[in-house]
């Protein structure tokens, strides 16, 4: 972690205006706890402070309070907001485990976006994809990765798989057997997992509110963010070895979330329809149909299918080696 000595009159500043503070203790927070002791007080800040100074040593990941990767004097005027009550973190990722397997959902704050084939998609987007429209969607959380075998294993006790690796997605799971591994699921954990949205799955892809922009999920080099049909290893040996690919194995969009463009495409909870120009907020899509949406390109596809605004339909009891499924929360 890269340390940020500078303004340190401002800092003593700041640490003389403590005095004024209440010593509530805050609830127990890895963010803030810069002492380790499990809770974030007014003692933290004179931990960081003195850290800052180069008088003792902290935390690291606990002292980079607003986490933009620098241990800096904005830390510590964002701890001292918190312990005012002047300011909330945000949510951060959440690590399940179930029968020994682990697995992250991230959290995405809720916020609008253009919805749709906009500016950076290629001009030959489907209509399928038009018209652009406003979507504003609430705060949710979505997986990490894709579920992967391991995972669903744990959950159902069978791998339906066609090609075998724990830590690959999951494939040949149908809109109808990803019903049912939620229902597991949530038996299991005491949660409400479920399928995204198809607004909140292309939210989510395009990076929520901390969005660049890109045509992929992640990037503009498909190639450094997904698996496709250029990049699949048949393509780049000649060994025939292709299919799905370990997950979490490219780089990540801007929320850290993995694969969201390419490896499989990804199940969304919505029955098909077209899109039409009004402004919506969390849309759930028809009330009936007779296909269900699907996301996010495959290793077998090109560049095309993984843009973060493709979107394809399909029967809900249709199983392919690439289509997965993806958590929500």
């Amino acid at each position: 972690m890269k340390h940020d000595y500078k303004n340190r009159l401002a800092q003593l500043a700041l640490w003389m205006a403590m005095a004024a503070m209440p010593l509530m203790a805050a609830a127990g927070n890895c963010r803030g706890d810069v002492n380790g002791d499990g809770h974030v007080t007014i003692a933290d800040v004179s931990i960081l402070i003195d850290g800052l100074l180069g008088n003792g040593t902290m935390d690291d990941d606990a002292a980079d309070v607003n986490r933009d990767g620098i241990v800096s004097i904005s830390d510590v005027s964002t701890l001292i907001d918190y312990l005012l009550g002047a300011f909330e973190f945000p949510p951060e990722e959440e690590e399940f485990n179930v029968n020994g397997v682990d697995f992250v959902m991230v959290p995405v704050e809720g916020g609008t976006f253009m919805m749709g084939a906009t500016a950076e998609q290629p001009s030959d987007a489907s209509d399928r994809e038009r018209p652009v429209h406003q979507v504003t969607v609430s705060s949710f959380s979505i997986g990490q990765t894709e579920v992967t075998q391991a995972l669903w294993y744990a959950v159902m006790g069978s791998n339906p798989s066609n090609f075998i690796g724990s830590q690959q997605p999951v494939e040949r799971v149908s809109w109808d057997d990803c019903q049912l591994f939620i229902a597991t699921l949530n038996t299991l954990t005491g949660k409400n997992f479920r399928l995204p949205t198809e607004a909140e799955w292309e939210f989510a892809a395009r990076g929520g509110n901390n969005s660049q922009g890109y045509r992929y999920a992640g990037g503009n080099d498909l190639s450094v963010v997904g698996w496709y049909s250029y990049n699949d290893s048949w393509v780049l040996t000649g060994t025939g070895a292709h299919g799905t690919h370990e997950v979490a194995t490219r780089m990540p969009n801007e929320l850290n979330i993995f694969d969201m463009s390419g490896n499989v495409h990804e199940w969304c909870n919505d029955w098909y329809a077209g899109y039409s120009n009004e402004a919506v907020t969390n849309p759930t899509g028809p009330g009936s149909g007779s296909n269900r949406v699907y996301r996010g390109g495959s290793w077998y596809f090109d560049e095309w299918f993984s843009r973060v605004s493709f979107r394809n339909s399909v029967i809900p009891s249709y199983r392919s080696h690439g289509i997965g499924i993806r958590l929500a929360l």
